[in-house]
């Protein structure tokens, strides 16, 4: 088989989602790259690297754009097209979004491929499917760098009980472990009417929340739920090295300000008055407290 009828091949073994297609093409050290598997693995290791593409875009398939060919080797490039359909991992939801991504293939070997290197911007792949990805370190002296999330009810009751945890996790698999618990423990905050919001992260070796509740009977109701399974989960597998939980009652409450947006000056707007008091504007509806 010449160098460029083993590419195509190459490729439809890709599009086919068959790996036992892909293999046969390589010499048997042939080795395999790209920026998710961060190493080189063998041929027989494809079917891993196929399935982590299909768990994203189940439906990809390659186009290639152009071959350019040499003595030792050849270079491809190519578009990447697929719907996310399938959740990039556990507490993230598909978000039906379609990619199209340009990247190159480099191969070397034209007898059985003995390096075939795969490059592409995976911040523009997870961009393109609704992700963001934000740059941060992992540690700065004493400061731990992570992620958080907020989910609001819209009740704009001022706060009346705050709950506060952490849990700690050995690695990301215990992670996404606890965020498919914090899953369905938010969908159940969310179905009482008593939730005012919570905000959710990770930094570090620990996750965190913070809920915002209109009395301790709506915190009480809502923990009945799901959280009991998460509670059994710790208390009787091996999830999770450490946990704490409480709750907290205001000291005080602080107003609520908002800027006009006509005249950029401040209002008091916990009443939740609708006229800028310094040039009579209309202003926006009140955040909610928490």
């Amino acid at each position: 088989m010449g160098l460029d009828e083993a590419i195509k091949e190459y490729f439809a073994g890709w599009n086919a989602h068959d790996a036992s297609k892909i293999a046969p093409l390589f010499a048997e050290a042939g080795t395999y790259e790209d920026p998710v598997s961060r190493m080189a693995v063998r041929s027989f290791d494809l079917p891993t690297v196929l399935w982590s593409i299909e768990t994203v875009l189940p439906d990809f398939a390659f186009e290639i754009a152009s071959v350019t060919a040499g003595d030792k080797g050849a270079t491809v490039e190519w578009v990447l097209r697929g719907t996310n359909s399938k959740p990039l991992k556990p507490g993230i939801d598909a978000t039906g979004k379609v990619t199209s991504l340009r990247g190159v293939e480099i191969f070397e070997g034209v007898s059985g491929f003995t390096r075939v290197q795969r490059y592409f911007d995976q911040k523009t792949l997870y961009e393109q499917i609704g992700m963001q990805v934000i740059v941060e370190p992992l540690s700065q002296g004493k400061a731990v760098y992570g992620y958080s999330k907020r989910v609001a009810s819209g009740n704009p009751a001022p706060p009346a009980i705050v709950g506060m945890t952490w849990i700690r996790f050995r690695d990301q698999s215990e992670l996404d472990r606890i965020r498919t618990h914090s899953a369905k423990i938010i969908q159940d905050f969310l179905d009482e009417t008593g939730f005012i919001s919570i905000v959710t992260g990770a930094a570090g070796d620990r996750a965190f929340t913070v809920t915002a509740w209109e009395d301790e009977e709506a915190l009480h109701r809502a923990l009945n739920k799901s959280h009991s399974h998460a509670k059994h989960d710790f208390r009787t597998g091996d999830i999770s090295p450490g946990v704490w939980t409480s709750v907290w009652k205001p000291e005080h409450i602080n107003r609520i300000w908002t800027r006009c947006p006509a005249c950029s000056q401040p209002n008091d707007v916990t009443d939740n008055h609708h006229e800028c008091k310094n040039c009579g504007a209309a202003l926006p509806e009140r955040p909610p407290y928490w």
